[in-house]
């Protein structure tokens, strides 16, 4: 039975598309529009392979990256996700799990009166993989691994979930396209924030997987 669902931040609550942009056009030489489609529709090792960015430059090109997103106030959240997140928490335990900054995202969750609907902020740099981080969430906070659906917006998220055996929910509006995250066969997709409503709490949707366990 699924007691917590636990949130990705940047792309799938909050919405630091145009934040990420800037910071990637500003460290990355020659980075245009269309990369970012291509991040979008192939992910981003395709970027790396089309863009010839040497991988020991990966690293410190990330660190950049998350560091300048740190430093961004004044988040917005996708629309209607603040109704998701308060209807969600009257019947699970919500979470959540990122590189952004804890202090960037508990001012944010204050901001949007979302503050007590979380158990937990789990802030930690996924530099060296994200199943390791989810990894280190579930023995920090003592989750059960069969009791978690993980929500999410990029092909990472989907193949960490599937390393660590946790449920995963790919969402449409954040940094990978749709028929990206279909390609990848999450447990669940959604292509609007009501949607995970429906898959949680209504169980009529046709999102909804035959699975039992929710």
């Amino acid at each position: 039975m699924i007691t917590y669902i636990v949130f990705d931040f940047d792309g799938t609550i909050a919405n630091t598309l145009d934040d990420i942009k800037e910071i990637v056009r500003t460290s990355v030489n020659d980075f245009c529009e269309d990369d970012f489609d291509l991040l979008r529709n192939e992910g981003i090792k395709e970027v790396i392979k089309r863009k010839k960015i040497p991988m020991y430059k990966i690293p410190k090109m990330i660190l950049n990256i998350t560091s300048q997103l740190k430093d961004k106030t004044n988040i917005p959240l996708f629309a209607d996700m603040t109704k998701v997140l308060h209807t969600l928490a009257t019947s699970y335990k919500l979470g959540i799990v990122s590189s952004n900054s804890e202090e960037n995202i508990r001012q944010c969750l204050t901001k949007h009166q979302l503050d007590h609907a979380f158990e937990f902020v789990y802030s930690q740099s996924s530099l060296f993989g994200k199943d390791r981080v989810l990894k280190k969430m579930c023995q920090k906070h003592k989750l059960n691994l069969a009791e978690i659906v993980y929500v999410g917006d990029e092909d990472r998220d989907i193949m960490a979930c599937k390393k660590v055996n946790i449920k995963n929910m790919a969402v449409c509006w954040g940094y990978n396209a749709e028929k990206r995250l279909w390609a990848l066969n999450p447990d669940y997709i959604v292509t609007s924030p009501l949607q995970i409503i429906d898959v949680f709490c209504n169980k009529e949707s046709q999102w909804h997987t035959n699975d039992s366990s929710i």
